[in-house]
Formats: structure tokens, C-alpha cells, sequence
């Protein structure tokens, strides 16, 4: 791994070498090297340059006809691209809302009342956000006692998870610096006082680099590294937390879709001394879209056996493509921070905003 992230950090992409050749006026290489990546890899960047490029008389004669296609090309391409995003419609609205904002003829102060405007929507989704008013524990056995509460086997689950791409391509490289954050909660929302029975707090930094073009390895498209810090929030005897770094490959075989994650604890653990032989060093999930359907597999097993399933699947609701169907199954150990070395068996039913 570590020599392929090295292989990585060594290459630049075949689209930034062709920009860069650009860039310094050698129009007829950079015009060949743009070619080969609309031939090669439908670059709708590439086509955008060469139809420039065919407008204009650089590199080439002046060929209005071809640069109309390659601009065609890369319209439409980006067209279905961005068709397919769920926030397409809100996007629209959103520019509708800044175009009502009265105008200045100062351009500086404008842009800085468009850059507010926008900035209140740059935050996208992380991991699943998902409400389950129905998670249920059909084991026989019983949450963590804190000697406050007795838990019922009925609560609310949900998960909200956001990510900030903070900066890209600082290196050439495409890749993606974000910032996130995951919080898990367990609401005993049945209860009479309908307390939080637990939650888990878990802020991450990381760098996501893509690596389609490493040769004979183009079911592997991206590497990230990062480090986190995962806790429940709490002082004293029910503390539970640790740091970590993690490194996770994605890879794509088909329309199956695999993400090995491996991380290694930095610092104490001396909250919860022996997380490390029921979380294990890593996880591997498996993601299987099929027509509307999404069908999702986590495994994790520790060095001493204690294991853990994870499985969801979620489906359009409404006709919506922002609204889903969202099940979720799971059997074995590290549920949540505070029972992390209690065997839980949990099936829970609800909807989510992302996937």
C-alpha cells in the first residue's frame, strides 16, 4: 500500500500534464495529449480545451465544425452528469434565491455576498444520514447498565454525517482534502424521560487521492488516509474513546463496489483498554447497486474472534431521488462505544437522505 500511494504521489495526472504543456504555448503536443484523453477517458475537460482550441487556431487550423462537436461533447456530457445529481433542483432554487438579492455595482463587495450566499450550502453528506424510529435488539441480552436507567430493546437509532471539501489538487495529483464528521445516536425514544442511551462522536480529517490510471490495476479507484477521533462524549468510569489513522482503498469490479478500510489506534486507551480485540484493525463492505436498489455488507472481525455483520439496503421513496427506504441489520460486537465488548443483535427500519 505503501508503495502504490508512492506511485501515486510521483504521477501526475494525464489531464494536468496536457494543461500544463498548454499553459506554455506548445499547442500541438498539448493538443495531441488532449485528444488521446477524450478517445481514451471521455474527458469533458479535454473536449471543452479542444473545442477552444479548434475556435481559436491553436495548435490547429480554425475549424468551427469541430469545435462545435467537442463542445457538444463536453455539454452534454456534463449535462447527464450533473442530471443525475439529487441536488439539481435545490441547486436551480438556490440561484434563483441569490438572483432576488439586490445587486452593487461594487464587484468586490458582490462577490463577497455570493461567496455567503453559497457558502451556506458547500457542506455535503459523509456517510449514510438515516432516521430508524423502529431498532430493535432481538437477542435476549441488555444494554450497558449505568445505574440510572434499564434500557428497553425498542429505541430510535440515527445517524447524521457531513463532509467539508476543504481544498483539491494542491499537488497535481486531483486529490481532495475534507474534513467530516459522524454522529451515532441511540434515543430511548419509548421511554418515559426518552433519553439518549448513547452517543458517539466521530470527527475525521483526511486526503482522498484517485488512482484509476495505476497500470494493470483498474478495478482500484481511490486511496484515502486520514486520522479520526471516535467517542461517546462522557467523563469518568463510562468514557469510551480513542484516535486512530486509517488508510481505505475502493475498488470497483463491475457494478460491485469494495472499500477496504484498515486503521491503527494512536495514543492511550486507557478508557477502554482491550477496544482494540473487539473493533479489530479493520473492516472490508461490499456495496451492490442494482436498478434503484442498493444492497450493502460490512464485515469486521478482531484477532481473537469477536466479529461483527453489518447489513443494509435502502430503496427510493416517493418516486424521490433525496428520500429512501433505509433497513438495517447487525449482529456482533463494537455497535456503539459504550457496548463495544457486548454482543448485540439489532434489525432496524426507517428511511435516510443519502446513501
Amino acid at each position: 500500500m505503501v508503495s502504490l500511494l508512492l506511485s501515486t504521489l510521483l504521477a501526475s495526472t494525464a489531464y494536468e500534464e496536457a494543461y500544463r504543456v498548454y499553459k506554455a504555448n506548445e499547442f500541438e503536443k498539448s493538443l495531441k495529449m488532449f485528444s488521446r484523453l477524450v478517445e481514451k477517458d471521455s474527458d469533458y475537460d479535454a473536449a471543452y480545451i479542444l473545442g477552444y482550441m479548434y475556435e481559436h487556431g491553436e495548435g490547429c487550423k480554425i475549424d468551427i465544425k469541430k469545435s462545435q462537436e467537442y463542445y457538444k461533447f463536453s455539454s452534454h456530457g456534463y449535462y447527464f452528469q450533473i442530471k443525475a445529481d439529487p441536488t439539481r433542483d435545490t441547486n436551480k432554487e438556490q440561484r434563483k434565491l441569490y438572483n432576488t438579492i439586490e445587486h452593487t455595482d461594487d464587484k468586490e463587495t458582490q462577490a463577497t455576498i455570493k461567496q455567503y450566499v453559497h457558502s451556506l450550502y458547500n457542506i455535503k453528506a459523509h456517510n449514510a444520514n438515516y432516521f430508524l424510529p423502529i431498532s430493535l435488539r432481538v437477542d435476549s441480552g441488555a444494554y450497558e447498565d449505568t445505574g440510572v436507567h434499564s434500557a428497553k430493546r425498542v429505541e430510535t437509532e440515527f445517524q447524521v454525517s457531513i463532509k467539508y471539501d476543504m481544498a483539491a489538487n494542491l499537488f497535481g495529483l486531483n486529490e481532495i482534502y475534507t474534513v467530516a464528521y459522524t454522529q451515532l445516536s441511540f434515543w430511548q425514544l419509548y421511554e418515559e424521560s426518552a433519553y439518549f442511551r448513547e452517543s458517539n462522536y466521530n470527527p475525521e480529517a483526511f486526503v482522498t487521492f484517485p488512482i484509476s490510471e495505476v497500470d494493470n490495476l483498474d478495478f482500484l479507484k481511490a486511496l484515502r488516509v486520514g486520522f479520526a477521533h471516535q467517542s461517546n462524549g462522557r467523563g469518568g468510569d463510562e468514557e469510551r474513546s480513542w484516535n486512530y489513522l486509517s488508510a481505505t482503498t475502493y475498488m470497483q469490479y463491475k457494478f460491485l463496489f469494495t472499500e477496504l478500510k484498515l486503521w491503527f489506534p494512536v495514543g492511550s486507551l486507557e478508557y477502554n483498554e482491550n477496544l482494540m480485540n473487539y473493533m479489530g484493525y479493520g473492516h472490508i463492505k461490499f456495496s451492490l447497486p442494482y436498478k434503484k436498489h442498493i444492497a450493502q455488507l460490512k464485515l469486521r472481525s478482531a484477532l481473537d474472534g469477536h466479529n461483527a455483520v453489518e447489513l443494509n439496503y435502502t430503496y427510493p421513496l416517493l418516486g424521490r431521488d433525496d428520500l429512501f427506504l433505509y433497513v438495517k441489520g447487525f449482529s456482533g460486537y463494537g455497535e456503539s462505544l459504550i457496548d463495544y465488548d457486548n454482543h448485540v443483535d439489532k434489525i432496524g427500519f426507517g428511511f435516510s437522505i443519502s446513501r
